[in-house]
């Protein structure tokens, strides 16, 4: 199958190139849908390649949501859908988008047979053995194979699926994500175009797990999860010319702002922020989990 071809799966056909997500940044888009249904389609006609969600009804579920959903169809904007490689049996492989899929994975009107629409990079399926699969994805920056400790693993030790029950929690992962636009954005061109920057995330939470122990903050409490956050993003911007965990680039060519945005800090950890969404959805998950 040609690099570029679009296929529509379940989300439990695709099986994951990395051990682990952050949860916290799964549970707050949870906690974003559940007070936004327009930005739960909109997430999802974007992951299809539809930019956004034209047809929204507000009991439309995603298992039912189809293809008219989206202004445009799937497929329009390649670039903002999410990727496979076909592995030896013909098994999609998902390259980026475990947070995100995640997420419709662990959403009520999601789950495991939920639809997506997703662009295929590369057909690898005539590989000798899956042994030199695994090193052609390795060799082409596809798979992550470390735990949230950083610890090599290997690729037998990798989840079966998507959700946050199969998948590892990586607590720094979730750091980086809740600093971007703060301390880092992903790196640009002169023009705008985004750089490619595999992994861009997983070496920044490297780094950062050297730098900043997160027993010293309360993660449960808004205001100390928002001065990890903030230590986290001085860390990225006191540090231009240091190289990034095992990237091999440094921390301006990594996408490291020259000072804190103290606007989107500010507004983390406000009464409409993204802590406040986090929050909600992990007091939500504990109270099923008490009621089960």
């Amino acid at each position: 199958m040609p690099p570029g071809s679009l296929l529509q799966v379940q989300l439990h056909q695709l099986r994951p190139t990395q051990p682990a997500i952050g949860h916290d940044q799964v549970l707050y888009k949870l906690g974003k849908y559940a007070c936004d249904r327009r930005k739960l389609f909109d997430d999802y006609c974007e992951a299809n390649g539809q930019h956004l969600s034209g047809g929204f009804q507000p009991s439309t579920s995603l298992r039912s949501a189809g293809d008219a959903l989206g202004v445009r169809p799937p497929g329009s904007c390649p670039d903002e859908m999410k990727t496979v490689v076909i592995g030896p049996g013909r098994q999609l492989y998902l390259t980026d988008g475990h947070h995100t899929f995640s997420a419709f994975w662990e959403h009520p009107g999601g789950g495991p047979e939920t639809p997506v629409w997703v662009r295929v990079t590369d057909d690898f399926s005539d590989a000798a053995s899956m042994a030199d699969f695994w090193i052609r994805l390795l060799d082409e920056r596809k798979a992550w194979l470390k735990d949230p400790q950083g610890r090599p693993i290997l690729p037998e030790q990798l989840p079966p699926t998507l959700g946050l029950s199969a998948m590892a929690d990586d607590p720094y992962r979730a750091l980086v994500y809740f600093t971007r636009q703060i301390g880092y954005d992903k790196p640009r061109t002169p023009d705008g175009r985004v750089l490619p920057s595999e992994f861009l995330e997983f070496y920044w939470a490297e780094w950062l797990r050297m730098l900043l122990p997160l027993r010293d903050y309360d993660l449960d409490d808004r205001k100390s999860y928002a001065k990890a956050v903030e230590q986290a993003a001085r860390l990225m911007v006191a540090n231009p010319g240091m190289l990034i965990g095992s990237s091999g680039r440094t921390a301006l060519e990594m996408g490291a702002y020259r000072a804190l945005d103290k606007k989107v800090l500010r507004k983390l950890s406000s009464s409409d922020g993204k802590f406040t969404y986090l929050l909600a959805a992990r007091a939500q998950r504990a109270a099923l989990s008490r009621a089960i």
